[in-house]
């Protein structure tokens, strides 16, 4: 555990549940669970082992149990995912993370018990994010039962209704752009990645970009304005024009400027 870990850094509502438990073993558990946290993006399954410590000394606590199934869930333990998910249900009174449950099912083959997952979700407690979580599981769900159709209506009707997040929404047209695939439309789906960076990015063609001044070895090289008024004019003929020294060729800097052309639990298919 490193030592800049503190309880503290946990937040307050987790750790005003962990009061439940010894002071000893609250602080040990809220810095698991701080550790939990910084993980999971980089090293999942090293949070779930963090989780699962947590669980074997506070399981009936629902933050813990929670954090647990998340960890889980990330790191492919999807049978505890499960097992903890609806455990922080029943500990919170709460209608917690029904997308994860749906698609800890559908990654086990239960297609059916995926389905119910999460058409038994609480409306009432749904926000705009997780009601697009369950849709593009729900998505993937109807593809994986041959009804890709009815996947594609359930996606378009989600991306229409959603008023979240612009990566959440990002996310919702990929999985709209893997439907249009699984059916064939393959036109309308790249068009659909290209519209979310997703697609491939045009390159712009590489532009060689030289100092006109420094290109000497062509040509007589041009006389500077002090060789010109050292220089005797000959005789009969007319003197050259008088050089400004001010009036030297510009380098246009921006000639060649070339720019380089992209802009998430659960994750498109497998979330």
């Amino acid at each position: 555990m490193p030592e800049d870990v503190r309880p503290q850094d946990l937040e307050a509502s987790a750790r005003r549940e962990l009061r439940a438990l010894r002071r000893a073993n609250a602080e040990n558990i809220a810095r698991h669970l701080v550790m939990l946290q910084r993980l999971l993006d980089t090293d999942p399954e090293l949070a779930h082992q963090h989780a699962r410590y947590a669980v074997s000394h506070a399981g009936r606590i629902a933050v813990v149990r929670e954090s647990a199934g998340i960890a889980a869930y990330l790191s492919g333990h999807y049978q505890e995912a499960l097992r903890d998910i609806r455990a922080a249900r029943r500990l919170s009174g709460l209608d917690l993370h029904r997308a994860i449950e749906a698609d800890c099912e559908r990654a086990l083959g239960n297609l059916e018990r995926a389905l119910k997952a999460a058409q038994g979700a609480d409306p009432a407690q749904l926000d705009d994010q997780e009601e697009a979580e369950i849709a593009m599981v729900v998505s993937s769900v109807r593809h994986e039962m041959g009804q890709t159709e009815l996947g594609l209506v359930v996606i378009e009707e989600a991306i229409l209704m959603f008023r979240g997040d612009r990566e959440t929404l990002r996310r919702l047209h990929s999985v709209r752009a893997d439907r249009l695939e699984e059916l064939g439309r393959v036109e309308e789906a790249e068009a659909v990645r290209v519209r979310i960076g997703e697609g491939p990015q045009e390159v712009e063609e590489e532009i060689e970009v030289y100092d006109v001044a420094q290109e000497t070895d062509e040509g007589p090289q041009e006389q500077g304005p002090q060789e010109v008024a050292d220089e005797e004019p000959s005789a009969g003929a007319d003197p050259d024009p008088a050089v400004n020294p001010a009036e030297g060729p510009e380098d246009d800097e921006d000639a060649g400027a070339a720019e380089d052309p992209r802009p998430t639990s659960p994750t498109d298919e497998e979330e």
